[in-house]
């Protein structure tokens, strides 16, 4: 896999190191005023010198950069927050491109959320169980709530029938990101939190969703879960053939 990385901050180096680890080469990269759009003074992105495009870089920028890649067939995996996906998603349906966007490319997010809706589900029936979301990030963080909280708050009003789930953000020093969801009930709380660590875990599963990405064949609009479900499947699926006598 040949990989552009536009955005080539943190987390894009972040992602250079995952990709090198894994066996991958980078075609480019780019920082901030270094890729414009065509017709503008700056560098031309060839389609043919790369096999996907990593777009990390800001909400003021994501929203040009990302159908710009998509309209030269560039698979796109975008995971700036703060900005109206929605357009770009209807463009990569349109123009039938591979475009995966995600709030949080963590494994250990994707598990969190599936745990999120077994206990909201379970403690749906019991209205005492109040659940409510607190979540901090770095100081340069600009969204508040994350991406990742807002996401946390829908998986538990759909799975608990409630709406309006609280969220208390809080961003300070070097935090990568931490996701607490509980549930207070009058003499009891259950907690289910999440702590990253450092970004490498981010930049591995986005590396890793690069790969299902190109090796599935599917085009237009992918999310981060389909990738999760998928990859998950097939490892319980190994699993119970090597059981069988």
């Amino acid at each position: 896999m040949k990989a552009l990385l536009v955005g080539y901050g943190k987390m894009g180096r972040a992602i250079e190191a995952a990709l090198v680890r894994r066996g991958h080469g980078v075609a480019g990269r780019f920082g901030r005023g270094e890729i414009c759009l065509e017709g503008k003074e700056g560098k031309e992105v060839a389609a043919e010198s790369c096999d996907i495009a990593f777009e990390f870089t800001a909400p003021d920028s994501a929203g040009a950069l990302v159908p710009f890649l998509l309209s030269k067939r560039i698979p796109v995996l975008s995971g700036t927050t703060g900005w109206d996906v929605a357009s770009a998603v209807r463009f990569a349906r349109e123009q039938n491109v591979p475009f995966l966007h995600s709030s949080n490319f963590s494994l250990g997010v994707a598990a969190l959320r599936r745990a999120v809706t077994a206990a909201a589900a379970a403690l749906a029936a019991f209205p005492e169980f109040e659940p409510g979301i607190a979540e901090r990030h770095h100081s340069k963080k600009k969204d508040a709530p994350s991406g990742t909280a807002k996401t946390l708050a829908s998986t538990l009003e759909e799975a608990s029938g409630r709406t309006g789930v609280p969220i208390a953000s809080l961003r300070q020093g070097g935090v990568p990101g931490e996701h607490l969801v509980f549930f207070e009930g009058d003499d009891e709380t259950l907690e289910l939190v999440h702590r990253a660590r450092s970004r490498a875990i981010f930049a591995q599963g986005a590396v890793r969703a690069a790969e299902w990405m190109l090796s599935s064949g599917r085009k237009g609009p992918l999310t981060f879960d389909e990738f999760f479900t998928a990859t998950t499947e097939a490892s319980a699926l190994l699993s119970r053939g090597r059981r069988t006598p």
